[in-house]
């Protein structure tokens, strides 16, 4: 752009995509709308090159691609080839573990945007019509979690694996993925901080009771109340993880 505003002919070039990124696109689309269902068969490398039109080199790059995206699978050998997949979720948080590291995002920045999602799952749990069920499930996970707490690694897993279906209950899936790439993106310090030693009797107790009246008011259906009180609840178990680990950034945790 020059003084006067007009474009220059540096400034309209286009960037026309790579052969490999076009057939990835188009290949990627199939994947995601299920037209290669997960586990399935792509066609082979000549099919592939026929229908595209594009060389060998590229048709790879392209299957390089997805299968950097963890999209496909690939096998390689007389018979191999590729077969579509389904990304975990540590797909998207290895891309966000790499923003909050670059950006300089502490732990704090990090449990207080959890403690924003779970009062809302909870709230909308208490919402739903099938919230007896749900509750019903979360009493069990609780009551597995109590079952544990002679172990420190089962304990810390049983307890992740409650806040996990809390959220995913609330229905809503763009919450859940939201928690479970945060968890995952902090899953070692997030055992660290809750295993260190295993809960005492009265710690154990007091999770037992807050966890069991917030299900109480999730299945009474009061919405608010339960919402505030899990929040509370949260900002609690969050200030005593954090007066440990607070200082720390994402970096100090993944690097």
């Amino acid at each position: 752009m020059t003084q006067t505003g007009e474009m220059t002919a540096t400034d309209s070039r286009v960037r026309v995509p790579k052969t490999a990124e076009v057939v990835a696109d188009a290949l990627r689309r199939q994947i995601v709308r299920g037209e290669i269902p997960e586990g399935g068969a792509l066609p082979g490398e000549s099919a592939l090159m026929e229908r595209f039109g594009v060389s060998r080199p590229s048709l790879r790059e392209a299957l390089r691609i997805l299968e950097s995206e963890k999209l496909i699978s690939v096998r390689r050998g007389a018979h191999g080839g590729a077969r579509a997949c389904r990304p975990t979720i540590s797909v998207a948080a290895n891309y966000l573990g790499l923003l909050m590291q670059m950006d300089g995002v502490t732990l704090s920045d990090v449990y207080i945007a959890r403690t924003a999602i779970e009062p809302i799952a909870v709230r909308m749990l208490a919402h739903s019509p099938d919230r007896a069920a749900s509750v019903h499930e979360l009493r069990y996970l609780l009551k597995q979690e109590a079952l544990a707490a002679d172990d420190l690694d089962a304990y810390s897993a049983a307890t992740i694996r409650f806040h996990q279906r809390l959220v995913e209950l609330s229905g809503n899936k763009t919450l859940a993925l939201l928690w479970g790439t945060l968890q995952e993106v902090l899953a070692g310090e997030v055992l660290d901080s809750q295993s260190t030693t295993l809960p005492t009797r009265e710690r154990l107790r007091k999770r037992q009771q807050a966890v069991t009246k917030a299900l109480d008011m999730i299945e009474a259906g009061e919405a608010d109340a339960a919402g505030d009180f899990w929040r509370d609840e949260m900002i609690k178990v969050g200030e005593r993880v954090l007066r440990k680990h607070g200082n720390k950034t994402v970096v100090d945790v993944l690097s």
